[in-house]
């Protein structure tokens, strides 16, 4: 039973890690003899991440920017930001890495082996110490890890919609979060089964440590992974306290003290948070708000669930004593908490997170667990019928999984195409920098292409003068300056104010919209205050471009001064205003891309 039971928990692990990694096969498989080392990516916020590791590879600080290549230092000191706040598991990444003597576009596929591996082991372990079922465990990890974002209508099956696109690819394996999270998350829900199951103190002292260490891993991983852990354990605590059973006083002892403990972790965070830099909340969309928000499609699910749940109750086919039923109205509940909390903290941030990255899969483990309270109340008495209907389910939600997959690779094999043509004018920047880093990410290049831009910073150490996600780094000054980089970068490419306005209106060019007036204003599912820009912003921000194009001047050429210019050869580039504050060294040619070394010209 034992060997059966491991057995069917490696198999859920290794069907998971292999379509995990299916999008680095496809991208070899697509470029053949041509592929160029790039990693897959199916998510473009992953450049940003593999940027920091790569950093923290090359021995850069915790607190390291790597678009601007500014980095704090003893002289220098600088204030977090998302990724120095949220570290853990990017030193996970970062340290093996740098002791194999890998990059992140090597350790990126690895990342998405393990996370999976790992998550599926930590799952059908929870599953398994709830149902004591081995093919309920498995069946329900599948169900579980593939099955999220169909609940909420994302991923494959967009693509099925007139006009969809299938987006994203399993939304728990964005790199490295929350995919490095979510092993942890799955592990402190089955220490706090493990740790109430568990009949003498000393055991539960164990799973009490086990789960708070747990819990503070996550907590410098991933804001909403570790916030919606909290709402299953206050939801949990809430169900104990409110609907006493024959043993609520030591279960609710166990519970606030594994609380308290988790509560301790939070201390060294709020420092950390307190010392954030100031565009931090700007870029990412705090809102202050207490409109409640009740009607989320996951929400309404997860009613349904609480409401099969008292009917289970009702009809004794599960009953406190086995605290089943405490587990599943707490998943159940937990969207409703992390939906709602600005009612009580008067504060939002990006609340779709929840629904695409973290309460979809744990919603859908309440559903599996209650599922299977009637499986095994019913279909669990007729063995040979519950093994050949859950081997049906399994092999169905496996045939899914690959659909998944599949069809949510597809649109992002051009951009990964163009990210692996990129990589040899990327290593060439890396092969000049040498061993001298120092020197290299004080040098900036100019990137016409925005792919190229935001991507460079995961291959070579040099700065980029913008992309899209430099802001999200404590590099920058403040808002401004990001603004004026973006500035920049229009006028070296020869674009006019009326070209601005063509692009801003309707955000039309979403790099455009990004970068002058952030990310939720052509989104508005990204924030609680979403709004479309108007006209009066539009002709601001216009006249405000066409001011500092009339007054560009050698100071501003110099701030920051430019060291090399990467063009993509197949688009069109005239130059005119970089030549005349810039001396063009000899063409490099990489394939699709060529590299200038830049001078600037003085004697204006």
């Amino acid at each position: 039973m034992v060997n059966s039971t491991r057995l069917a928990a490696f198999a859920a692990a290794i069907i998971l890690a292999i379509l995990a990694v299916y999008p680095q096969f496809n991208l070899q498989k697509l470029r053949g003899e041509d592929f160029q080392g790039a990693f897959a990516s199916c998510d473009l916020d992953e450049m940003a991440y593999a940027s920091y590791i790569q950093a923290l590879i090359d021995d850069r600080p915790r607190r390291n920017d790597p678009y601007t290549g500014r980095d704090a230092a003893a002289n220098n000191p600088q204030p977090e930001s998302l990724f120095s706040i949220q570290f853990f598991p990017a030193y996970l990444v970062a340290v093996p890495a740098r002791i194999l003597g890998w990059s992140v576009s090597e350790a990126m596929p690895v990342v998405s082996f393990v996370s999976a591996f790992l998550t599926a082991l930590a799952l059908f372990w929870l599953i398994f110490s709830i149902t004591e079922d081995t093919l309920l465990a498995f069946t329900g990890t599948l169900v579980v890890m593939f099955g999220s974002a169909l609940i909420i209508g994302i991923g494959a099956i967009n693509g099925f919609y007139e006009n969809g696109v299938a987006y994203p690819f399993f939304p728990f394996l964005r790199r490295y979060i929350p995919s490095l999270a979510f092993p942890f998350l799955f592990t402190f829900f089955a220490c706090l089964w493990n740790g109430l199951q568990s009949d003498t103190k000393r055991t539960r002292a164990i799973y009490s440590a086990a789960a708070s260490l747990c819990f503070a891993a996550l907590i410098f991983s991933y804001f909403y992974i570790w916030t919606a852990a909290a709402a299953v354990l206050f939801g949990l605590t809430l169900c104990v306290a409110l609907f006493r059973s024959e043993h609520w006083r030591a279960d609710f002892i166990f519970l606030t003290i594994t609380g308290a403990f988790c509560l301790l972790a939070l201390a060294p965070y709020a420092m950390l948070l307190s010392n954030r830099s100031e565009t931090m909340d700007k870029a990412q969309l705090l809102v202050f708000t207490r409109r409640p928000d009740l009607l989320r499609t996951i929400e309404i699910i997860g009613y349904l669930v609480l409401t099969v749940t008292a009917l289970a109750l009702w009809r004794r086919f599960t009953k406190l004593e086995d605290r089943k039923a405490y587990f599943i109205a707490a998943f159940a509940a937990a969207p409703l908490l992390v939906f709602n909390q600005q009612i009580f903290t008067g504060r939002s941030l990006q609340p779709f997170h929840y629904e695409f990255y973290v309460v979809n899969y744990v919603v859908l483990l309440g559903i599996v667990l209650i599922a299977a309270v009637f499986w095994q109340r019913f279909a669990g008495r007729r063995k040979t019928v519950s093994i050949v209907l859950l081997s049906i389910l399994g092999a169905a939600t496996i045939f899914w999984g690959y659909i998944e997959a599949k069809e949510t690779t597809v649109f992002w094999d051009s951009i990964n195409i163009r990210r692996d043509e990129a990589m040899p004018v990327n290593l060439y920047l890396r092969e000049l920098a040498g061993r001298d880093l120092e020197n290299a990410r004080r040098q900036t290049t100019l990137n016409l292409e925005p792919l190229q831009a935001d991507s460079q910073p995961t291959v070579a150490p040099q700065a980029v003068l913008w992309a899209r996600h430099q802001h999200v780094f404590a590099g920058l000054e403040n808002w401004e300056e990001n603004k004026k980089r973006y500035y920049q970068l229009l006028y070296y490419s020869d674009l006019s104010d009326q070209w601005l306005r063509r692009s801003l209106t309707g955000c039309r060019d979403i790099e455009a919209c990004m970068a002058l007036f952030g990310w939720d204003r052509f989104n508005p599912r990204l924030s609680a205050a979403a709004r479309p820009l108007t006209l009066g912003e539009i002709e601001t921000e216009v006249n405000d471009y066409a001011r500092f194009s009339r007054d560009f001047n050698l100071a501003a050429a110099e701030n920051p001064q430019l060291s090399f210019l990467i063009v993509d050869n197949q688009a069109t580039n005239k130059l005119i205003n970089l030549d005349v504050w810039y001396e063009r060294g000899e063409i490099k040619n990489f394939g699709r891309y060529s590299l200038y070394e830049l001078k600037i010209r003085r004697a204006q």
